[in-house]
C-alpha cells in the first residue's frame, strides 16, 4: 500500500470509529433518538449526503483494490534437490547481481531490481558509468557477466536485463559501514 492509501485509511478509520460508537451509544439509549431522528431527517433528500455516501464508497473500493494488490509474489526462489529444499531470497539474488555490475570496468555503481517470473528472471539495472567509457559496450558486457554469473551461481535464466545509465560520473559510490 503506497503512503497516500494509508493516510486514507487512517482517515476512514477514524471516521469508521465515531460512526462505531455513535451506533453503540444509540443502541444501549445513552442518545436519546430524538438525536438520530433529526440527524436522519437532516441529511433525507440532500445531495451533500449522497456526495459523503458515494465518496465512502469510492473510498472504501480504493481500499479493497490497494489490500488486494500489495500481496506479492514470493520473495524467494527455491530449488528442490535429492537433500532437501534450498531458497535463495530476492534480495540475496539483487546484492550478487549489483556486485557483479560494480566489478564490471566503468561501472561506478549498480542497483538491482528482480522481478521473478516462474523459473525465470527479469532484471532491471541502474547504473552509474564512468565518462571515459562507452557506454554500449559496458552495458552488454552487464548483461552478459549477469545472465552468466545468474545461471552458474544461483541456476537460474533471465529474460531480459534492462539497465538504465542514471547517471556518468567519475565518482565511485561506496557503501556506508556501520561501525
Amino acid at each position: 500500500m503506497s503512503i497516500i492509501d494509508r493516510i486514507i485509511l487512517s482517515i476512514y478509520t477514524i471516521l469508521l470509529t465515531v460512526l462505531s460508537l455513535l451506533s453503540i451509544l444509540l443502541s444501549v439509549k445513552i442518545l436519546p433518538q430524538q438525536y438520530w431522528q433529526q440527524g436522519l431527517s437532516l441529511i433525507y433528500g440532500r445531495w451533500e449526503a449522497a456526495l459523503i455516501g458515494g465518496i465512502f464508497f469510492l473510498v472504501s473500493i480504493r481500499l479493497l483494490l490497494a489490500g488486494l494488490r500489495s500481496r506479492r509474489g514470493p520473495n524467494k526462489i527455491v530449488h528442490q534437490t535429492e537433500m532437501g529444499v534450498v531458497e535463495i531470497s530476492i534480495g540475496a539474488v539483487e546484492d550478487l547481481i549489483a556486485k557483479t555490475a560494480r566489478h564490471t570496468r566503468g561501472v561506478r555503481d549498480a542497483k538491482v531490481n528482480i522481478k521473478q517470473l516462474g523459473d525465470e528472471v527479469k532484471v532491471d539495472m541502474r547504473i552509474v558509468v564512468g565518462p571515459e567509457y562507452n557506454i554500449p559496450k559496458v552495458a552488454a558486457e552487464i548483461q552478459t557477466r549477469t545472465q552468466e554469473y545468474l545461471k552458474n551461481t544461483v541456476g537460474l535464466t533471465m529474460t531480459e536485463v534492462r539497465i538504465l545509465v542514471n547517471d556518468i560520473s567519475n565518482e565511485f559510490k561506496s557503501k556506508t559501514r556501520v561501525d
